[in-house]
């Protein structure tokens, strides 16, 4: 399984639109996350797109590496454009590996959490 695609969609919904990304690898599974470029982060798509070519190619699963990459090429102060991108890249990485492995996302970020932080034996 490896990253084929990174898209963004947009619906409009009125007074602002949707932003969704959609990662599709060669295999047709699909990772989904919700961004928002209504409310102060108009370029995300742009730089999504920019990232995109640091993951083509890649497995999904190891999504923790690949969102480190993306924070060491975009070198951004907290907050900014890049990192709401990262953000949606992360998600949606998150989103296709729980699918490939048919657990729930929930399960997957709290395993996660639990090995970066394991419980304090009394």
């Amino acid at each position: 399984m490896k990253i084929a695609t990174l898209e963004s969609l947009h619906a409009d919904a009125g007074q602002r639109d949707f932003d969704f990304l959609k990662i599709t690898t060669d295999d047709g599974r699909v990772g989904w996350s919700e961004y928002n470029e209504s409310f102060g982060g108009p370029g995300v798509s742009a730089v999504i797109d920019g990232l995109a070519p640091h993951l083509i190619g890649k497995d999904p699963r190891a999504y923790e590496a690949h969102v480190a990459l993306l924070y060491a090429v975009r070198r951004q102060a907290a907050g900014g454009i890049a990192q709401q991108a990262i953000g949606a890249v992360e998600n949606a990485l998150l989103d296709l590996k729980a699918r490939a492995l048919g657990i729930p996302v929930g399960t997957e970020v709290n395993e996660a959490a639990v090995r970066a932080h394991p419980p304090k034996k009394r």
